[in-house]
């Protein structure tokens, strides 16, 4: 079954090719989970064995992104339960230390973009999805903190995705 319920994948790396066009800067300290296995080790699971969504992998291509190109993202993973509707997405990006987008937003609402709905069904899941990486972006080190909460405040998933683009 194909569903792209990790579209917060998306979304954030949509949130680092938006950061460069957004200002609002706070300090923010860095913290890093562990590494998936079978993944790219740009991105780290945050959550913990109570999540809702268990991450097989998240492969990325290009990995490492690269600024100007589209960046295929591929996911495998099962949900324990179903995602209802009213789920929230909230995402942090940092350029090194310094907060450039805090944003939360209707998890719902964005997987519609990608042609699904919720309620998300319990079940195994596969993601794939091409995102264009703007050659605007700024050269230095992003952060992506993305985590997925439902009504209930149960947690479905946490990772936190870090790259470094260089300069041309």
């Amino acid at each position: 079954m194909k569903l792209p319920t990790l579209a917060f994948v998306f979304s954030a790396f949509l949130g680092l090719s938006q950061a460069s066009y957004l200002p609002g800067f706070i300090v923010q300290e860095n913290d890093v989970g562990s590494i998936l296995q079978d993944s790219t080790k740009l991105i780290t699971n945050c959550g913990d064995a109570n999540d809702i969504l268990t991450i097989d992998y998240v492969a990325l291509s290009p990995d490492p992104p690269v600024k100007g190109e589209d960046l295929q993202i591929d996911f495998k993973g099962y949900l324990s339960e179903t995602v209802p509707n009213g789920t929230v997405v909230e995402i942090i990006v940092k350029y090194g230390v310094v907060k450039l987008i805090q944003k939360k937003f209707d998890f719902c609402d964005k997987i519609q973009e990608v042609d699904e709905k919720c309620p998300i069904p319990q079940g195994d899941l596969t993601f794939n999805k091409v995102v264009a990486l703007p050659k605007e972006i700024p050269p230095g080190k992003y952060t992506v903190h993305a985590e997925i909460i439902t009504p209930e405040e149960k947690r479905v998933a946490c990772l936190i995705g870090q790259t470094i683009f260089p300069r041309n």
